[in-house]
């Protein structure tokens, strides 16, 4: 079995005491933005990398609050098991979202809390959301 990882990318824009979550739209299902960790990439740069190539949001190492969860699932596309590590990040504002067409993305918007995870459809992901507020 073949063993592929991937890094997910949290982001909370937080202003005072309000804060909000980035999600995007893949084909009609809301996501984190995620992919495969490339050669010669750590696991936080790649979740970097992911988030500006799907939503054209950038972040830096340091607006990171690291590892937040980590998480399998059998993918049988592929016959691999995906390993997902997701990272946090902490911004000050929200930050304009263009989502990349070219990655069968069709929205992108910035979301309380709550309503992400009602919008959310995977346990591991609104689980990865709920551990990062965890960390705040």
């Amino acid at each position: 079995m073949i063993e592929k990882i991937s890094s997910m990318a949290i982001v909370i824009a937080k202003k005072e005491e309000h804060l909000k979550v980035l999600l995007l739209n893949c084909e009609g299902e809301w996501v984190f933005p995620k992919g495969h960790v490339e050669t010669d990439e750590t696991e936080l740069r790649a979740a970097i990398r992911e988030l500006w190539e799907e939503s054209n949001v950038v972040v830096s190492e340091q607006e990171s609050i690291g590892q937040v969860d980590e998480y399998k699932f059998y993918f049988s596309g592929e016959n691999a098991v995906k390993v997902i590590k997701v990272f946090a990040f902490i911004i000050n504002d929200e930050r304009k979202i263009t989502y990349n067409k070219n990655e069968s993305f069709i929205d992108g918007k910035w979301v309380e809390v709550d309503e992400a995870l009602k919008m959310l459809k995977h346990d591991d992901a609104k689980n990865a959301l709920r551990k990062t507020f965890k960390k705040l």
